[in-house]
């Protein structure tokens, strides 16, 4: 009898594996290119002996004999390399519960197609099917001996290990499991990967330092060694990565890398040019001129992000939706209202959806009046009525149209007529709440809140707001301490309710500690509000240059800011 944890995972894996082309009838077209680094075949055809091979194998697992189904399939996969075959072992060997096949035809499936995330899934399931650290050594210690699958599981061992937390145990294990096998570079490069995730920068840069002794010019060892340098300055990563693309000028994945790691430190036109340079290399990654085109938008060149953007669609990318919503954006920044309009137009669903309908009630209203944009929106919810998460999302956008043009009293009518049709949506009622405090309904804006709590107890926000308004309006400032801890107990890292806490500790007296409180969120999110209050509590110890200095560049950056003009009134008229 098999074991529960067994059956459990069987389960569990029945998420991850779908049934392939394979098990539904279609006639597979085994077409592999040769690749010096994947050890594929080269292309053999479909054969008819590989045909009659694969059919005989799936009538066996149809009639019952899983068995000889699994001994076939598996064959046909090792002589083939496909990945598909593979595949199809795999789901016919937790057909028959056979984990130590599984784990064979998996290792094969995950050599043969190394960025499939469903076949690292399948593995890391199956290698840590006894739950424990120790046992999952043990099974990826089995595929390790195996000096075909050795490279290619070395290189997947800090993602089969990710579910484990203890991160020093797990670099441990990684080093042990890679001992026999130094001879190889992705050995030493596991043990960087471990090593890195577990903190310990000078293992995992002595550990990549190896691996790139032994393959010079590496990109992937050279990109890990950009992070591990970067923990300890960017300009140490910025150097290495200059050095190793003056080495290496084709090793286009390391630059698109550096590209990145500028655009992260703000270095937009230097990034951008990097990017450019790879396109040279890469010049149908639809990634890449996206990546321009959004470096362009951030330096204002909007008709180089409006090429760029063009070009994207011409290599047609899976996802055309943030596409068209840049193209947008781009236009409407060009102040060509008609033609941002039908760009927002096209995105058609995902995440990007609602944002493009509200763009477009925004140009409606600023062009036709307030009522245009409103009934914009009001079809848009109409046709969604299929859909009532979205209908939701697009009742919401209403409201912020009229929040954006400071038509609080409509806002919250509207939330209103929506809450009464349905009285239990968290979203509503916490937007309806943000509203009721614009006109001073804070008997709203309280009962709101605590609804939003009760229906959704994790809901940071709700706490951090109820909170904040307390202090705001300097009542209950104990409820309002314990409300906003309890904010950041659920969101630690949360740069507003940082912000929260240090004006809560404000306006109970401690000063100081509202300081370092606000010195920290600031630090984290140079947000304009956050500004106006590290500025008040700097003007309130005395360091009143400090103050002025902070809030003139937050004016100069959020020149619209209502909370931080008012503040610099108070203080500096």
């Amino acid at each position: 009898m098999k074991s529960i944890r067994q059956k459990v995972l069987v389960i569990v894996l029945s998420v991850f594996i779908v049934p392939s082309s394979f098990a539904q009838g279609v006639k597979p077209s085994i077409e592999v290119s040769e690749s010096a680094d994947s050890g594929k075949a080269k292309d053999s055809g479909l054969t008819d002996q590989m045909l009659y091979q694969y059919l005989i194998s799936e009538i066996a697992g149809q009639r019952g004999r899983v068995g000889l189904a699994l001994r076939g399939m598996t064959d046909l996969a090792q002589r083939t390399r496909d990945p598909r075959v593979a595949r199809r072992a795999v789901e016919i060997a937790f057909q028959a519960r056979q984990m130590d096949a599984a784990l064979e035809a998996t290792a094969l499936w995950l050599e043969l197609e190394p960025d499939s995330p469903v076949a690292r899934q399948t593995l890391a399931a199956i290698t840590s099917s006894q739950g424990t650290l120790e046992s999952t050594k043990m099974n990826l210690g089995k595929l390790l001996a195996q000096p075909n699958r050795t490279a290619g599981v070395l290189m997947q061992l800090s993602g089969l290990l990710s579910r484990f937390p203890d991160k020093p145990a797990v670099a441990a294990v990684v080093s042990e499991l890679a001992q026999p096998h130094l001879k190889l570079p992705e050995a030493h490069f596991a043990i960087a990967q471990a090593s890195f995730a577990a903190k310990d920068g000078a293992a995992a840069l002595a550990a990549i330092n190896e691996a790139d002794k032994l393959r010079p010019g590496w990109q992937q060892a050279a990109i890990l060694k950009a992070h591990v340098l970067r923990e300890t300055s960017d300009e140490s990563a910025d150097n290495f990565l200059k050095q190793f693309l003056a080495a290496y000028p084709a090793a286009t994945d390391v630059r698109v890398a550096y590209a990145r790691m500028l655009a992260v430190q703000k270095a937009y036109l230097q990034a951008r040019e990097e990017f450019r340079l790879a396109m040279k290399n890469k010049p149908d990654d639809a990634e890449i001129p996206y990546a321009i085109g959004l470096l362009s938008q951030q330096v204002e060149d909007y008709a180089d992000a409006d090429k760029q953007f063009k070009r994207v669609i011409e290599l047609k990318p899976d996802d055309t939706n943030p596409v068209f919503f840049n193209l947008g954006s781009v236009s409407e920044a060009r102040k060509l209202p008609a033609e941002a309009i039908e760009w927002y137009g096209k995105v058609s669903s995902g995440d990007y959806f609602v944002t493009a309908q509200l763009k477009i009630a925004g140009i409606m209203a600023k062009r036709d009046g307030m009522s245009a944009g409103r009934k914009f929106l009001q079809d848009a919810q109409a046709s969604q009525a299929d859909a009532p998460e979205t209908r939701i999302q697009l009742i919401l956008a209403e409201a912020q149209l009229l929040r954006d043009a400071k038509a609080f009293k409509e806002a919250f009518e509207s939330l209103s007529d929506a809450i009464n049709k349905n009285p239990d949506m968290a979203d509503l009622l916490y937007d309806r709440a943000m509203v009721a405090e614009k006109i001073a309904r804070f008997d709203v804006l309280e009962a709101d809140l605590r609804k939003v709590i009760e229906l959704r107890p994790d809901h940071a926000h709700a706490y951090n707001a109820l909170g904040y308004t307390f202090a705001e309006r300097n009542k209950r400032l104990d409820e309002a301490y314990a409300l906003v801890k309890k904010a950041l107990s659920l969101s630690p890292d949360d740069a507003f309710i940082q912000d929260s806490l240090g004006w809560v500790q404000f306006r109970s007296g401690r000063v100081d500690e509202a300081l370092v409180t606000l010195k920290k969120a600031y630090q984290q999110r140079r947000d304009p509000e956050i500004a106006a209050h590290l500025g008040e509590v700097l003007w309130v110890k005395g360091e009143r240059t400090e103050a002025l200095k902070l809030w003139q560049t937050a004016i100069l950056e959020n020149p619209e800011n209502d909370l931080l003009r008012t503040v610099m009134g108070k203080f500096k008229p």
